[in-house]
């Protein structure tokens, strides 16, 4: 059985959708992984804290060398199994061959690079464009990736689409009460800033009047570009609850007690929180037209993540279906018909021929 090495070194900077779908691929690929690597380094462990941070700083470093004329004088890294890259940016630190295979969340970076930042948009520009050339095998998250890239990428075709397993450690954990949060709420999870457009669903939430009929709207999620905005919107503005990254058991209860679940993203690789909602028996409420479609089915409401009006009359319509949950977890909403069910990968990674 062949064996594989796998890049999560995106562990070191994210806690999110891409941190947990990494995570659940090693363990269920557990057999016919040999090593994990956090930059050159291999462990056991993801590593936290100050390593974290240190091996964060020596990926730039790294990347930056790699890049210049030095290059010649720093082997890339390669171990002698091939490489899973769970990000794609980790393709920049190490020498890629066709064998290797890269999990392609969204291509953001590449289509909306205004939502990213200059450095962070390059950085990706520059990882497509090696794997391009390179024509290793991608997988995608979603149906939505797999045909960015194709439409942006004369490459191969040779990937395929795996909808990631929920997190199963989430069912296990005890919810903890948020003690900021004391009324009935819709709920938005997800990292704050521009590209999940919080501020809209904010301005929207406003528009709806919802405050007045006692019902709150809660926001957690840790910072990225553009949460400023969202941060000034929320306290402008009476019922909002703008939470920073919360822990399991927080985030248990509060899926668990949400009247109802908002997602008005303008760009998602998968839509993670989504999937989680609809798991703990709440009704979505997702941007139309795209990925989050893909993920929550026909029975998810829908709305223009640009038209704030349309956004408030679904927020009303979406707060009239369930009656308020205040405490304890919820039976599964019946209302929601044919979601996408996320599945594990197909085949184990040592199946795939050369």
């Amino acid at each position: 059985m062949d064996k594989w090495s796998v890049d999560f070194s995106s562990a070191l900077y994210n806690r999110t959708g891409k941190f947990f779908i990494g995570r659940d691929i090693i363990c269920d690929q557990a057999l016919v992984i040999e090593k994990i690597y956090y930059w050159r380094l291999p462990r056991n462990r993801h590593p936290t804290g100050m390593m974290a941070r240190c091996l964060g700083r020596a990926i730039t470093v790294d990347q930056a060398l790699q890049a210049s004329p030095l290059s010649t004088l720093i082997p890339a890294f390669r171990p002698s199994e091939r490489m899973l890259h769970l990000d794609p940016f980790t393709v920049l630190h190490a020498r890629l061959e066709r064998r290797d295979a890269v999990l392609c969340h969204d291509l953001g970076p590449i289509t909306h690079p205004d939502l990213f930042g200059g450095e962070v948009a390059a950085l990706y520009a520059h990882a497509y464009a090696r794997i391009a050339a390179r024509g290793c095998r991608m997988v995608f998250v979603s149906n939505a990736s797999a045909d960015a890239f194709a439409r942006h990428y004369d490459a191969p075709a040779d990937g395929r689409v795996i909808y990631p397993p929920l997190r199963r450690d989430l069912d296990t954990v005890q919810g903890s009460p948020v003690r900021e949060v004391d009324t009935p709420f819709l709920l938005t999870v997800g990292s704050i800033g521009r590209r999940k457009n919080q501020a809209s669903s904010i301005a929207a939430y406003a528009k709806s009047g919802l405050w007045a009929q006692g019902i709150g709207y809660v926001l957690c999620g840790a910072r990225e570009p553009g949460s400023d905005a969202v941060d000034d919107a929320a306290r402008a503005t009476p019922g909002v609850t703008l939470l920073p990254y919360v822990t399991d058991a927080q985030l248990a209860w509060l899926y668990d007690t949400a009247s109802g679940f908002v997602l008005m993203s303008l760009l998602e690789g998968f839509g993670v929180p989504v999937a989680e909602a609809i798991a703990r028996g709440l009704v979505p409420l997702v941007s139309a037209g795209g990925v989050l479609c893909e993920v929550a089915g026909d029975g998810a409401l829908v709305a223009d993540p640009h038209d704030i009006e349309q956004i408030a009359a679904q927020m009303i319509a979406l707060a009239s279906l369930t009656p308020p949950r205040t405490r304890g977890p919820a039976k599964p909403a019946a209302r929601i018909a044919g979601p996408v069910h996320p599945r594990k990968i197909p085949q184990r990674l040592a199946n795939h021929d050369e």
